[in-house]
């Protein structure tokens, strides 16, 4: 039997599964385990299955297009992300189609499906969360894919990313030196890979410095970075009449929700408290220029752009798949006290 002609009952019966499993394995939907899944689609490998939905999009291969999910395309950093990745792309030759996950694992899944299904050479995105990886690594069979973020560990998919626990090390030493003795962190979700790094880094440097910090965790759900980090600030000056004198936010969105709740306060940035976020993203805003600690992001989707044209060559050795980006600290108003 030909390669073409394996079907998903053929993959069930070499696996020992129910045609049900199959799919699910497929489809990164649940119901089975992680190693019966892993083990599916290994066999569907190595029979050279491919689903129906995708066979039409490997008919032809050579369309100067390529696929970029983010999920949410209102945010000034993804944003940011898609038109840098666009443009770059131009530079080789490619056209680009942009698809919004809207932060859904489902709707992540279909969008790499339809983007196979209209024959894109290569897809670069930002996962939703943690389980992206065991969702999305069936599609590197058909076309190479990037990540911009960091995957977890023992992800097969290649990345490239901030060395974001170096990040949190930089906002904390930068606060340390400014004097800071009362070190906060503002607007961490622990389902998002790169603020658990964040974090690390930050509580890493400021205990290697024997600093007092704090991690403010809000049980509350907030619409966007903006609105967690000014709740998440405000319900924090509620609980305690200790004002840090150092802060930093998991991201500029938040760093900027900090400025508005201390406008409303009376709390002068840096006078009384210096403030520094990740990303550099909208960070020299007229009412007040935030000290931020970033890559370039320019350079960030160059890097992603070149690994997937050196997966597509078959140029890139397992070792170079995961690429860290250094990076840098930017001073401004809000951290100079």
């Amino acid at each position: 039997m030909s390669p073409k002609q394996v079907t998903i009952k053929d993959v069930a019966k070499r696996a020992g599964v129910s045609v049900a499993s199959v799919s699910r394995a497929l489809n990164g939907l649940g119901g089975i385990s992680e190693e019966t899944r892993d083990y599916v689609l290994r066999v569907c490998e190595e029979m050279a299955y491919v689903p129906n939905s995708l066979a039409r999009g490997l008919v032809m291969r050579d369309t100067q297009t390529l696929g970029i999910v983010v999920p949410d395309i209102t945010s000034p950093f993804y944003a940011e992300l898609m038109v840098l990745a666009a443009d770059e792309a131009k530079q080789y030759g490619y056209q680009v189609l942009l698809c919004n996950s809207f932060r859904d694992y489902e709707t992540e899944t279909n969008y790499f499906k339809l983007l196979i299904g209209n024959q894109v050479e290569g897809i670069l995105f930002f996962p939703v969360g943690d389980l992206s990886a065991g969702n999305l690594y069936q599609f590197m069979r058909y076309v190479p894919i990037i990540s911009l973020n960091e995957m977890p560990e023992g992800s097969p998919i290649p990345y490239v990313c901030a060395d974001e626990e170096s990040c949190g090390r930089l906002a904390a030493e930068y606060l340390i030196q400014n004097g800071c003795r009362s070190l906060m962190m503002v607007g961490v979700k622990e389902e998002r890979l790169a603020h658990r790094y964040r974090k690390a880094g930050f509580l890493k440097a400021a205990g290697e410095r024997g600093v007092e910090v704090r991690v403010f965790e809000s049980g509350n759900s907030y619409k966007n970075s903006f609105e967690r980090g000014y709740g998440e600030f405000l319900e924090f000056l509620k609980e305690s009449k200790e004002l840090p004198d150092g802060v930093a936010g998991v991201s500029d969105a938040t760093a900027n929700g900090v400025i508005k709740a201390c406008m409303e306060r009376g709390i002068r940035i840096p006078e009384e408290l210096a403030l520094v976020g990740i990303d550099n993203i909208n960070a020299d805003l007229p009412v007040m220029e935030l000290t931020t600690v970033a890559i370039s992001h320019r350079l960030h989707v160059q890097k992603a752009l070149e690994l997937m044209l050196r997966m597509k060559e078959r140029s890139l050795s397992r070792q170079e798949r995961h690429l860290h980006l250094e990076p840098r600290l930017i001073e401004r108003a809000s951290g100079r006290r």
